[in-house]
């Protein structure tokens, strides 16, 4: 009986401090927290990897569009600010710079000095 009680405080103290949490960590807990369901990143098996459709497209595409549209909607307010969507490299593949289950990188700033808040 003593076990069970134990377990379940930890149990009620996990669900707790999960709950409190102000915002999720990583982009992919923002994404379960929005409704988003693993399988529509991860395919139905839910592998590690990305799903890609038969042109080799990430799933980001399908909700946040491709590339030049994401631009337009990442066209900083000031000209003189860099857009991040907008750069040398082309189209690069979204987990590039984004991350799922880890901290996002700020690709340019491999080469520049560019302090982009990478979600």
């Amino acid at each position: 009986m003593k076990t069970k009680l134990v377990v379940l405080f930890f149990g009620a103290l996990l669900s707790f401090s999960a709950i409190a949490q102000d915002k999720p960590q990583f982009l992919g807990d923002r994404h379960v927290a929005r409704g988003v369901q693993c399988q529509v990143c991860h395919g139905p098996q839910i592998s590690a990897q990305l799903k890609e459709d038969d042109q080799r497209h990430e799933p980001c595409v399908q909700c946040h569009g491709f590339y030049d549209q994401v631009a337009k909607k990442t066209t900083p307010a000031n000209p003189e600010e860099m857009n991040p969507h907008s750069q040398h490299d082309g189209n690069l593949p979204c987990s590039t710079c984004h991350k799922g289950h880890k901290p996002s990188v700020n690709y340019c700033a491999e080469c520049h000095y560019y302090n982009f808040k990478v979600p």
